[in-house]
């Protein structure tokens, strides 16, 4: 199967949660600041609130996120590669959620550490983010604990590829990442500095349901593949779109960035997401309603 089953999974349950919830709006999480809508700030004291970035494992409960030492951490490695695990924010599930439109430019700002991370395949990563615009064209970012990196699409290299590189310690502290993409171009900071930068992809040929791919005004942060793992703290995330890709705060720099832009050889490309097997249509389903109802049933064994 050529099918990255993992990130269309967790879209799947969270298009079911949001149907079946009306959770979307919770003041104590919306801050909004001109045109920048904040997602999550972990001087809240607590991990990210379900209704502005939807959390879900699988299998279920096996890596939910906690709130410790200023961060919420998020650690994949601990239940091996098998799990896949993270938020998803866009216009269906996330109230408020701006229009990120590449004419006019918008901008992610994320603070994050990768404490560690694992793979098995020159091609994955345990932490990504995939930022989507109105027109679902962007780019998803890999982060190693010594690079990011970028996933390539059919014209850049073949899809879900490793692509343009840049090595960079990841692991030092929280790292305050601002990713801007303005019409055919995103370019990524690193406590301001420059760090990376390329062609937007289009990964629409990526083949699953539902594909999160042709998502507009999509955001993912997590680990969605079986080929890696990661631990990871998240500090902060923000966006800002509807025309506006000014900087926008941020929390303060930690460490001072440094980079070397460098193009790494890859292996054979290999299917993303559940690479061994494929789950059939009921199973799934029954999946999925385990997990919505995952809160009331955390005392079986399941």
């Amino acid at each position: 199967m050529n099918k990255k089953f993992g990130l269309s999974f967790l879209c799947f349950v969270l298009i079911f949660g949001t149907l079946l919830s009306l959770d979307l709006q919770n003041a104590n999480a919306v801050t909004q600041a001109g045109n920048t809508f904040v997602l999550y700030d972990a001087a809240s004291g607590n991990v990210p609130d379900t209704g502005m970035m939807n959390f879900i494992d699988f299998p279920p409960g096996a890596a939910p996120p906690i709130y410790e030492n200023g961060a919420t951490l998020l650690d994949t490695s601990m239940a091996g590669n098998e799990t896949y695990a993270g938020w998803v924010s866009n216009g269906a599930s996330t109230a408020g959620f701006p229009l990120l439109d590449r004419a006019a430019g918008f901008q992610l700002n994320l603070a994050v550490q990768v404490e560690n991370e694992s793979h098995s395949n020159n091609n994955r990563a345990g932490f990504s983010m995939i930022v989507l615009a109105n027109d679902a064209r962007g780019i998803e970012l890999a982060f190693w604990g010594n690079e990011i990196w970028a996933q390539n699409d059919d014209l850049t290299g073949g899809l879900f590829t490793h692509g343009e590189a840049a090595t960079f310690d990841t692991t030092a502290g929280l790292i305050n990442y601002q990713l801007n993409i303005i019409n055919d171009t995103y370019s990524l900071n690193a406590n301001g500095l420059s760090i990376l930068t390329g062609p937007v992809r289009d990964y629409k040929n990526f083949e699953g349901f539902p594909n999160p791919y042709q998502s507009p005004n999509f955001l993912f942060i997590g680990d969605n593949t079986t080929s890696a793992e990661a631990r990871i703290r998240l500090g902060y995330a923000s966006v800002t779109g509807t025309g506006t890709s000014s900087p926008t705060n941020t929390p303060s720099p930690t460490d001072t960035p440094t980079n070397t832009l460098t193009n790494t050889p890859t292996d054979t490309p290999t299917n993303k997401g559940f690479e061994p097997y494929c789950i059939s249509h009921a199973m799934t389903f029954v999946i999925v309603i385990i997990a919505l109802l995952r809160p009331c049933l955390r005392s079986l064994p399941l």
